[in-house]
């Protein structure tokens, strides 16, 4: 008897019910691209805070407000002590020291804080003409001083 050729029918063909079932081993294919973390399902069920994602305008221009509270002190040294300290009035002093010009507005600024300045130390009793003139007495004397007579 002659050979037949072999083709794909020629395979013995079983009913479904006599084969073996497939042997289902790793993952099945695609999963590493289609799976959702569980966190990701819980947060999209979770109902949402109605506080994100306001509609309301939001300005891009600071306006200024007219009325700044001022800063209430304690005592006039605490005050005083804040005065001395402010950076903005420092920074200005020392445009006003260079020879630079202020605007109106930083004019205003250092004239309010030094009036201030000159009460706070009249209330206190502190002369600062004094003291600045002490140490100019102090650095006279320094330069005043001889060096020949400490030599031996």
């Amino acid at each position: 008897m002659p050979k037949q050729p072999f083709t794909h029918k020629a395979k013995k063909q079983q009913p479904e019910q006599d084969r073996k079932p497939k042997r289902r081993t790793g993952k099945p294919a695609g999963t590493r691209n289609n799976v959702t973390p569980k966190k990701a399902e819980q947060l999209a069920k979770a109902p949402r805070d109605p506080r994100l994602g306001s509609k309301k305008a939001v300005p891009l221009v600071v306006e200024k407000s007219e009325a700044q509270p001022k800063a209430k002190y304690f005592s006039p040294a605490a005050e005083l002590k804040s005065i001395e300290q402010d950076t903005r009035l420092d920074a200005l002093m020392d445009r006003l020291d260079a020879g630079d010009k202020l605007s109106a507005e930083e004019q205003r600024y250092v004239d309010s804080k030094l009036a201030r300045h000159q009460e706070l130390c009249q209330l206190m009793g502190i002369n600062p003409e004094a003291e600045q003139d002490d140490d100019d007495d102090l650095l006279d004397k320094f330069e005043k001083i001889n060096l020949d007579q400490f030599k031996k």
